[in-house]
């Protein structure tokens, strides 16, 4: 019995708001029944949105096209210096381990090379 009077009063607690807020006039009314048209004041506030480009374009391509989106500002936007300085610290990283797998194995290579004509 106690849970069926708890779901009741749940039930009235989550609706009352509903129709407290149903019988207030909508914003842009005066009150008396008649409506006027409230214009919308939507702002955007999206850098992405800055193109020289149709945005259509530019949202229809998975791939960034020229012209879509707007010049970096910070040095940590894409397309500032520090994207340029990651990817060539990146690049350096992979050509240091690759040069010392080829260092190890040309290593290998002549140590296998010495025993072999020593133990000849």
């Amino acid at each position: 019995m106690r849970r069926l009077v708890f779901v009741v009063v749940a039930l009235f607690t989550m609706l009352s708001p509903a129709a407290a807020l149903a019988a207030t006039a909508p914003p842009g009314s005066s009150g008396d029944g008649s409506t006027q048209a409230v214009a919308p004041t939507t702002t955007i506030d999206n850098t992405f949105l800055d193109t020289k480009r149709n945005l259509t374009d530019c949202l229809d391509n998975p791939i960034g096209l020229p012209e879509c989106g707007v010049e970096p500002t910070h040095p940590g936007d894409p397309g500032g210096p520090l994207q340029a300085i990651t990817f060539g610290l990146l690049a350096l990283g992979i050509f240091i381990i690759c040069w010392r797998v080829v260092r190890s194995v040309k290593a290998r290579d002549a140590a296998l090379q010495s025993q072999i004509t020593d133990a000849r």
